[in-house]
């Protein structure tokens, strides 16, 4: 039976950012994923307590359980626990697909079943992981979608922290949006991507970065630093309503060799350039 999603997501608010950062991720991969920034409109309305039983329980090949302190105390995530655990413990398959921001138990959650540590990877690697086992789980899981068909990692582990140094018989995951890159083709230095949800969710993360967020016009509205393994999450709050929004078409970074090189670097084209936004914002 064909399911309405490839993998639904199961997070506590106060992990939203890192798990926005995995669904955006998914997302661009041609990944149907159930987040509910996604669903506003179809939840809209609707008995949500039926609703989401429905979606936990039937709707989905995988549910990613993202498991923290916050994670035991919500409403809403213990419904969508429980929903996801009935399917589970009714059929004999690994639906139920736990990853840890911290040591905290889940009734019912037995501690032999595997998990991922989520406090050593950045979400676009574990987006990536979650797209190697859709493919383990079905090998054609990319020829039944219009996104070109991906080669498969030769080896399956998903012990190691940092999933962008593969071992020497590996290949590499390509997706739709080439979100990570063949192993052995080295990264260029700058890039320059949409400003967007999608479009950031491709960029650099194992270095700390320059970055500028351009107006349509090549205008440099805002420069920042960000840290290694911090990038979607620092970009990403200029998109977001509020004080550190900032307007903008394009985002530019360049990878740099230490956070400091960083920071020297974005002072001399703020004092070049003057961007309008970085009187009101510190980064």
């Amino acid at each position: 039976m064909v399911k309405k999603y490839d993998v639904v997501l199961s997070f506590a608010s106060e992990n939203r950012e890192y798990v926005r950062a995995v669904a955006v991720t998914l997302h661009a991969a041609g990944i149907k994923v159930f987040y509910d920034e996604f669903e506003q409109v179809n939840l809209w309305g609707k008995n949500l307590y039926v609703h989401l039983d429905e979606i936990y329980r039937n709707e989905a090949r995988f549910c990613v359980m993202f498991i923290s302190k916050h994670y035991l105390k919500k409403t809403w995530t213990n419904h969508e626990r429980e929903s996801a655990q009935a399917r589970a413990f009714k059929r004999e398959e690994d639906y139920l697909l736990p990853a840890k921001f911290d040591d905290t138990e889940i009734p019912g959650l037995l501690p032999t079943i595997g998990y991922i540590k989520l406090q050593q990877i950045t979400p676009q690697e574990f987006g990536q992981i979650i797209i190697q086992k859709l493919i383990n789980a079905n090998p054609n899981f990319f020829s039944t979608k219009n996104v070109p068909k991906a080669r498969v990692i030769a080896d399956n582990s998903i012990e190691t922290p940092n999933i962008n140094k593969p071992k020497a018989d590996q290949k590499t995951i390509i997706t739709r949006n080439n979100s990570l890159n063949d192993a052995k083709k080295p990264k260029s230095k700058t890039k320059s991507l949409n400003f967007t949800l999608e479009g950031i969710s491709q960029l650099f993360n194992d270095k700390q970065i320059v970055y500028k967020i351009l107006t349509k016009g090549g205008k440099n509205n805002y420069t920042g630093v960000a840290k290694k393994g911090e990038i979607y999450i620092t970009i990403q709050k200029h998109l977001q309503p509020g004080k550190n929004r900032v307007p903008g078409c394009k985002v530019k970074i360049e990878r740099m060799s230490t956070i400091q090189e960083a920071q020297d670097k974005a002072d001399r084209i703020i004092k070049i350039s003057k961007p309008k936004y970085n009187k009101s914002i510190k980064y």
